[in-house]
């Protein structure tokens, strides 16, 4: 917690009230190292994730060699970014236990701080435990990202979200299901002119709570909040928040302003994104792909 207390003074001034003492919200830290770490000799076999036992019908499907490079480190079990989302995992997975949560909407306070990265790469990690059906949604209904980073865009069958809140288009048929894995993506789809009213309509609602009992986790990918009503709207229709604050960019200011607009009861975690090389990472990176070597050489 000492990691995120010290970026918000270097970002702005004082931590946010929000923060000063230990409430009921579990805060849990997260310095992704990807955007840092150098590309493994084998980045062009990294592993696939692990199939689900149950497949849900769907129009369309991807592959997840096609994704960003960044999004198959983290998917690479032997890189310090993947661990550190799995440690992330493993937590949001206890809360899981302990309150039920499912549905977990990813926001952050501004633009650029890593929320749709964060998105992908969490449903990614969730999906990669054998069983696990994972649904991901691109409810940014203004700057749609997360087809992109999984390299969909263009391939996929036209459709998505807008359109089914829309009603013109069945939640399962817009659903794009990667290969040989239980993780599933449901695309933003045509922007539309009216995205705050789309995402408040009943049909929000209906469609999330409908999808959320055939999956065992529901990752929403929503806009910023500081600009803009959507994650507010959405907050109230799912389980718990993770807030994404970018290292030494955030300033203690905007994250209150966030928690304020969101309600710190709906908080069940803060991401702390782009944060600096830790320094046992040249020594995990040494160790496994040593060992790696070692094995392919005998």
């Amino acid at each position: 917690m000492s990691e995120i207390f010290s970026s918000l003074k270097r970002a702005g001034s004082k931590k946010p009230e929000a923060f000063n003492e230990p409430g009921p919200i579990p805060i849990n830290i997260f310095v992704d190292d990807a955007a840092q770490a150098p590309e493994p000799a084998h980045a062009a076999a990294l592993p696939a994730i692990k199939p689900a036992a149950i497949e849900i019908v769907q129009s369309g499907g991807f592959d997840l060699a096609a994704a960003d490079y960044i999004l198959r480190t983290v998917f690479d079990p032997h890189t310090v970014a993947g661990e550190q989302y799995r440690l992330l995992r493993s937590k949001l997975t206890q809360m899981q236990r302990e309150r039920g949560i499912k549905t977990i909407l990813v926001t952050s306070s501004v633009p650029y701080e890593g929320k749709t990265f964060v998105s992908c790469c969490l449903a990614g990690v969730f999906a990669q435990e054998p069983g696990k059906r994972v649904l991901l949604i691109d409810a940014d209904l203004r700057k749609p990202r997360v087809g992109r980073s999984f390299g969909v865009n263009g391939n996929a069958p036209p459709g998505g979200l807008s359109l089914v809140l829309r009603g013109q288009q069945d939640a399962r048929d817009a659903l794009l299901n990667a290969k040989e894995s239980g993780l599933c993506l449901l695309p933003a789809g045509p922007i539309p002119q009216d995205p705050a009213e789309l995402l408040s309509s009943p049909n929000m609602e209906l469609t999330l709570r409908s999808l959320a009992a055939e999956f065992d986790w529901v990752v929403i990918d929503s806009p910023p909040v500081v600009a803009m009503a959507d994650a507010g709207i959405l907050a109230p229709l799912c389980d718990g928040i993770l807030l994404v604050v970018q290292q030494e960019r955030t300033s203690a200011k905007l994250v209150k302003q966030t928690i304020q607009r969101l309600g710190q009861k709906h908080i069940c975690g803060v991401v702390l994104n782009r944060g600096r090389h830790l320094k046992s990472s040249r020594y995990y990176y040494s160790y496994y792909h040593k060992r790696s070597d070692e094995v392919l050489a005998s």
